[in-house]
């Protein structure tokens, strides 16, 4: 799993890094970019109606995940994640199985939710978008299938 996640995406090994400094309760400023494949370039421009040029990661993105989703799960029929989880992000993103935009905050900033099913597990990555950027915001993982963001099929 891993693996071939590190081998398609190389900036997956700085966010697995960056997350285990986060779990390690290391509060350095960190930021890691990926790469947007003409699939997920695509499904922006459909989603939004415009183009996206990049899509980041920051420790504090970690740190939100880490405390909303790195622990006791289970009750939400979720598995927890750990920082190996991060390497999967632009897997999940890039070669997603379904992406749907969901609310769009305050500030008039949409978040699209990403669904990626990888053996038997399903991870959700959710991105806030601003002018031409995107952030990963959350990511969580559950067993089962792919459901639309609204908890549908």
């Amino acid at each position: 799993m891993g693996n071939f996640s590190q081998n398609v995406y190389p900036e997956s090994t700085a966010i697995v890094g960056m997350a285990q400094s986060v779990w390690d309760g290391n509060k350095e400023p960190a930021r890691v970019n990926f790469s947007l494949s003409d699939k997920l370039k695509a499904e922006l421009r459909r989603l939004l109606g415009k183009d996206i040029e990049s899509i980041f990661i920051t420790d504090s993105d970690v740190r939100h995940i880490k405390k909303n989703h790195g622990q006791n799960e289970a009750k939400r029929g979720q598995v927890d994640i750990t920082p190996a989880d991060f390497a999967l992000i632009p897997l999940v993103m890039n070669d997603f199985n379904n992406a749907e935009q969901t609310e769009t905050d305050r500030l008039g900033n949409r978040k699209i939710i990403f669904t990626k099913k990888i053996d038997e597990i399903v991870y959700v990555a959710g991105v806030e978008k601003g002018s031409t950027k995107m952030r990963v915001i959350t990511l969580w993982k559950r067993p089962g299938r792919v459901l639309n963001a609204d908890g549908g099929l």
